[in-house]
């Protein structure tokens, strides 16, 4: 049985395992947060732990976030490890990537979550100039929330000049299990699988509806299927 999402419609185009790492990339204003949020709330509903990493805002923003999509942020279920509190310098733009490592192996052996959100994985990755590095501290992230065998979403976030793109770094695109992107269009806002390793999936591309409360994936062709594998990704 897959993991609920909390995304209304994804269940139709994949069953994603429980132990999944799934990068979530798009440019501003395409709802990156409220799948986020709604991911996360899904776990607090079944009665699983989540966390949630923030590299971008403040907890009391996140809190803010939370409780405007109509979720508990008191939950005893729902934690927020903070990394923006690390940042350093007067720009304010950089924090140290050892102790937001350090976090998330504390919370893992500690709060033990069943589902994790870091937001954003571009902004940790922005810290290393070279791809290998950038490439070995995204690996050595994926692989302790691996090893507990817990429910992963990194978001990734892509500047409107690389709208269509699920990630600005693409090494992250190698390292997760799947990808699911989110594209600004005439149309609204798209939603398409790239990758999910291993598994069948639709490769329709859906048109996104955002509500206060809830994310649906609503299909463009009705009636249409086009279940898909993992071996075709590498054309992307």
């Amino acid at each position: 049985m897959g993991i609920d999402t909390g995304i209304e419609g994804l269940k139709d185009m994949v069953e994603i395992p429980e132990d999944y790492t799934l990068l979530l990339g798009g440019p501003p204003g395409t709802g990156k947060s409220a799948f986020a949020l709604d991911y996360l709330f899904q776990g607090v509903e079944n009665g699983e732990k989540v966390l949630f990493i923030t590299l971008r805002e403040s907890e009391e923003e996140i809190m803010e976030s939370v409780e405007l999509r109509g979720y508990d942020a008191e939950s005893e279920n729902f934690k927020i490890q903070e990394a923006t509190s690390l940042m350093r310098g007067n720009s304010g733009q950089v924090f140290e990537p050892e102790k937001v490592i350090d976090g998330l192996r504390r919370n893992l052996n500690k709060f033990e979550p069943d589902r994790i959100v870091i937001d954003s994985i571009t902004k940790f990755l922005m810290i290393f100039d070279a791809e290998p590095v950038q490439r070995e501290e995204a690996s050595r992230i994926v692989g302790r929330i691996k090893e507990k065998q817990a429910s992963s979403l990194f978001i990734g976030e892509v500047p409107y000049s690389k709208n269509g793109q699920p990630s600005r770094y693409e090494i992250m695109e190698f390292v997760v299990d799947g990808i699911l992107k989110l594209e600004q269009s005439q149309e609204g806002i798209m939603f398409e699988i790239l990758k999910m390793k291993g598994l069948g999936y639709d490769r329709e591309t859906r048109i996104v509806d955002i509500s206060d409360s809830t994310v649906s994936l609503d299909s463009l062709n009705k009636g249409r299927s086009d279940d898909s594998s993992d071996s075709d990704y590498e054309q992307f």
